[in-house]
């Protein structure tokens, strides 16, 4: 398993940028050309490197996945009002890179998202947004309910919210808003399958629930939640779960 250290200039965002990709060195074992791609999105105080700098190589070299790492920065993986046009990069742009300069499979059953925090969100809604570009996604404490942003526990200022979003309650209602996705996305047998996890001391357990229960109450979703008993928003609960989700992507 080789990692690539990334730079290269994006039109979208029109600066140079970074990723970490992990390649496998070695043929893919079923005997077909090239590779199924995981696109793993960061949290709000990370980058590119958190994932590598916590250790995953080692399901990177257990699982044949090509593993894309960018860096999203704090954009909430978002066309931002005052700012970068990061859903374009993350959901038009990348997979077309990825696609060029790596073996990729690029058909939606080889093709997955996982993120954390706020990587989650971006992670679900790549998948309710492009359902028919994913076959599977998953999540791990996710900003689910992206109106936490725009209340005070989303330790956000005004300033950087309305770079983002416009104010504090602009993105409630729109495809920046998971529970409005859950209620028009494709039909049942268009949707991604999702794994949701989550600790049951995380700060956003409760908005994590409240996704599986419009997930429920919108109808047809293959989904997948469990939380982990004390757990919290931790790298240690995240490394310990990821196992699991490269599992459900592999199956």
């Amino acid at each position: 398993m080789a990692m690539m250290h990334c730079f290269f200039t994006s039109a979208t965002l029109m600066r140079r940028c970074c990723m970490n990709v992990f390649v496998p060195e070695k043929p893919h074992s079923d005997g077909q050309a090239g590779f199924p791609v995981v696109y793993l999105l960061h949290g709000r105080s990370d980058d590119e490197n958190a994932y590598p700098a916590h250790g995953i190589q080692f399901l990177c070299e257990k699982y044949e996945f090509i593993v894309v790492m960018p860096d999203g920065a704090r954009s909430f993986y978002t066309d931002m009002v005052c700012g970068q046009k990061y859903w374009t990069f993350i959901s038009e742009e990348l997979p077309t890179l990825i696609s060029t300069m790596f073996p990729a499979r690029t058909d939606r059953k080889n093709t997955f998202a996982a993120g954390l925090s706020m990587g989650g969100y971006g992670a679900l809604k790549l998948g309710l947004r492009h359902p028919e570009r994913f076959a599977k996604v998953a999540s791990m404490s996710a900003v689910a309910d992206i109106s936490w942003v725009g209340r005070k526990e989303g330790s956000m200022s005004d300033e950087e919210v309305a770079s983002i979003f416009g104010s504090r309650t602009a993105m409630i209602g729109t495809d920046d808003d998971l529970f409005e996705l859950l209620k028009k996305s494709a039909p049942a047998s268009g949707r991604p399958q999702l794994m949701v996890r989550c600790g049951d001391a995380d700060i956003l357990i409760e908005e994590n629930r409240e996704f599986v229960r419009r997930a429920a109450e919108a109808g047809n979703w293959q989904l997948d939640y469990a939380e982990s008993p004390n757990d919290g928003h931790s790298w240690e609960y995240w490394m310990a779960t990821l196992p699991e989700i490269f599992d459900f992507f592999s199956k």
